[in-house]
């Protein structure tokens, strides 16, 4: 059920959305035959999106340093890796999805308090996975 949302619907409010983009290069492989099966490097392209009701006393909903710090920080343990050699990958394919996830997860307790925030993976041009919710706390 949403509580909210962060673009227009009816009868729900306008939310501010803030976001940065990183590139991250790593490597992954799945249990498949096939080029799929071998290890393969990705030019990823990773955006943070934040989005929240109230604006600080600078006007900011997010400080995009404060944003690039916690982004960094969690593409620094990736960057040149082979996923599945990560803990963070223990038993979970490293798909494009959990990728997602899993930056979303190491980014988001790394950020100043924010409504909801959104990780956004790009595998390529055209392909994409994003994994977003709502922060309590």
């Amino acid at each position: 059920m949403w509580r909210r949302c962060y673009y227009r619907m009816e009868g729900i409010d306008l939310m501010y959305r803030t976001g940065l983009r990183r590139r991250l290069s790593a490597m992954h492989f799945f249990d498949v035959p096939g080029p799929e099966g071998e290890t393969h490097p990705h030019p990823y392209l990773v955006e943070l999106l934040v989005a929240g009701d109230e604006l600080d006393a600078r006007g900011y909903l997010v400080d995009l340093d404060a944003m690039a710090a916690a982004l960094e920080s969690a593409i620094g343990l990736l960057e040149g890796r082979v996923l599945n050699e990560l803990p963070q990958f223990s038993g979970t394919p490293p798909s494009v999805e959990n990728l997602a996830r899993t930056i979303w997860k190491m980014a988001v307790g790394r950020l100043p308090p924010v409504e909801w925030a959104s990780v956004t993976v790009w595998e390529g041009d055209d392909a994409w996975a994003s994994y977003g919710a709502w922060i309590d706390g």
